[in-house]
């Protein structure tokens, strides 16, 4: 019995339907495929714990809202922050990649190219966010500041809580991964510097507050404490070299005593109530 006319169109259309999905979905695969920073979940190294097609669509839905609400953004930038940080520490700067980042804050990828469009943004504001509380306080007496002398504390006491407590944390080989990588990677230097320069402008601004020269001249005590960072910073490199991990205590302790003669604490009543706070500048 031949089909009727109202049949055969159905069919056709049904038809069409289908090579339509099917043109539609090997397009869609196609995109996915030349997009390097979406998981392949097929790839067990590359996907890791990232979440699944539910859990993704169930962190789309938590993100709604961001904008509208700031306690919300910060908190879900700082996930984004520390993921990052502990991604650099853990893996390196080459292997701090957006999927990476993603599945360990836990976001969705539209949330976190919300707070950063590129990988290079989220370095460039990363590295800002690890620099931002140890700028020294713009005042004396400025309690919004992380940079601080301990009461009582002698220099070689300082330096080696800025080794212990800044410079050698996750946070401080973080900032040690980015600054390696921009000597190579000219467009990270060239976002990364400006930043960089208005921190040490700030710091050396900022560190009078705290320290003099023992010499009374201002200028010599921004040059001092650049030779105390970038000793202390040194340390990295040279960790690797020594056996004996108590040579680092060693040298810092040596170091100290070389720059005692030249730098001194201001008065306790100049540093107002800066003595809760215990950190030191990267």
């Amino acid at each position: 019995m031949p089909l009727r006319p109202v049949c055969i169109h159905a069919i056709e259309q049904t038809e069409c339907s289908v090579l339509r999905f099917d043109r539609e979905d090997k397009l869609m695969r196609k995109r996915t495929e030349d997009q390097p920073n979406v998981t392949d979940q097929s790839d067990p190294e590359r996907s890791g714990s990232g979440p699944s097609s539910i859990d993704q669509r169930v962190i789309d839905q938590s993100d709604k809202g961001l904008k509208g609400n700031p306690a919300r953004v910060a908190r879900t930038r700082g996930r984004i922050f520390a993921a990052v940080i502990s991604c650099l520490d853990d893996l390196g700067y080459a292997e701090c990649s957006i999927n990476r980042v993603q599945t360990r804050a836990g976001v969705s990828r539209g949330a976190l190219t919300h707070h950063f469009p590129s990988r290079e943004e989220m370095m460039v504001k990363t590295l800002e966010h690890l620099l931002a509380p140890v700028r020294g306080p713009s005042r004396p007496g400025e309690e919004a500041n992380l940079l601080s002398q301990a009461k009582g504390s002698n220099l070689q006491e300082e330096l080696h809580r800025l080794w212990a407590r800044v410079i050698n944390t996750r946070e401080g080989r973080a900032l040690m991964e980015i600054l390696v990588a921009s000597r190579t990677d000219a467009a990270l230097s060239a976002r990364i510097s400006p930043s960089l320069w208005a921190y040490n402008d700030e710091f050396n601004r900022n560190i009078a507050h705290i320290y003099q020269a023992t010499s009374g001249q201002p200028e010599q005590l921004s040059l001092l404490w650049s030779i105390c960072r970038s000793f202390m910073r040194g340390l990295h490199t040279q960790a690797p070299y020594e056996r004996d991990p108590e040579i680092i205590t060693k040298m810092v302790d040596l170091f100290g005593q070389i720059m005692a003669p030249h730098l001194s604490a201001r008065a306790q009543e100049t540093l107002g109530q800066q003595e809760g706070h215990n950190e030191e500048p990267l």
